[in-house]
Parts: C-alpha cells; structure tokens; sequence
C-alpha cells in the first residue's frame, strides 16, 4: 500500500495536468485519472519498473481522455437527435390544431425569410412545401425543366439557410403540405 500511495503522489498532479489538454473539465479528468489509478491498484502494476510505470500510466491517462472525449460526443449526437425528434413530435402533434407557440414564432420569421426570396425561388417554396408538390409536379405545373426546378429549389434553400436558424430550417423541412398561414 505504500508503494502505491507513493506512486500516487509523486505523478497525481502532472497527470492532472496532462489530463487537462485533452478535456478542459478538471472534474471530469479526476474521473479518467481515479479510474486510471484503480486499475494500477487491481492490476498490480504499482510493481511494474520505474519507466514502465511512467509511461503506462501516461498511455493510460491519454487513452481514458480519448475514450471519454469519444463517448462525449456519442451522448451529445444521441441529445442532438433526441431534440430533433421532439421537435418532430411536437410539430406532427400539433398539425391537426393550433400550432406550437414554438412553431409560430418561427413560421413568421419562415415566411418573412421566403418573402425575401426572388420570385421565381419563392414560387418553387412554396408549391414544394406548403402545396406538397414532388419536383417533377413542380415542374409540369410551371413548364419548366426538372433540372431548373431542382436548382432553384436548392438556390432558395440554400439563402433561407443564411438566414435562419437550424431549428427554423428543420421546421420547413417537414412543413410539407401545410397551409400557407400568414
């Protein structure tokens, strides 16, 4: 046990450090290097040669760092996708009646962004998703090629993009067949 204590203080602090330039959360580092340290403890590696020590539980320190960054980043897709799907719920759940105070507010900034557009994008808009039209309708309707139909629809999302927020462009996104409500 005094060989381990030892150990213990003599790289707890430089490891914290190193610790740091991968997460910037103290608390979260002190999580990777107890996890670290008690699997020297188990492991017996405490025993282990000076240098190989050191440079085990370096490797560990950066290895538990990485693995957490990378399980950060899996919980913060799974959030990301979570909220998505609310949203989706909440807008689906409210089609049938009065609208989300939510979906309202950004609707109103929706179609004042689509007001902006040139009018030939903004005719395109809104026969894709507030008539519901495919592309190809989109483009019998009007007697013009698919293709100018394709690229103007892209053109005016594009510069609705520059304009509003993810959530107000996911909102159009599934607003097909909607009334235009102004």
């Amino acid at each position: 046990m005094a060989i381990f204590e030892q150990i213990f203080q003599k790289y707890y602090r430089s490891l914290l450090i190193y610790g740091l330039k991968f997460i910037k959360d103290e608390d979260d580092v002190r999580d990777v290097l107890q996890e670290v340290f008690t699997t020297v403890w188990e492991n017996q590696k405490y025993k282990l040669e000076e240098t190989h020590l050191k440079s085990y539980l370096f490797n560990s320190v950066r290895n538990g760092c990485l693995n957490y960054i990378r399980h950060q980043s899996v919980i913060n897709k799974h959030a990301e996708n979570e909220k998505w799907g609310l949203q989706l719920y909440e807008l689906n759940f409210y089609k049938s009646g009065e609208t989300s105070l939510i979906e309202k507010e950004d609707l109103g900034k929706i179609y004042s962004a689509i007001d902006s557009l040139p009018v030939h994008y903004k005719e395109i808009i809104e026969l894709s998703r507030f008539e519901g039209l495919k592309n190809k309708e989109i483009s019998e309707k009007l007697k013009i090629p698919l293709r100018t139909v394709e690229t103007r629809l892209f053109r005016a999302l594009s510069g609705l993009r520059k304009v509003l927020t993810g959530n107000q462009i996911f909102i159009l996104m599934n607003l097909v067949g909607e009334p235009v409500r102004r």
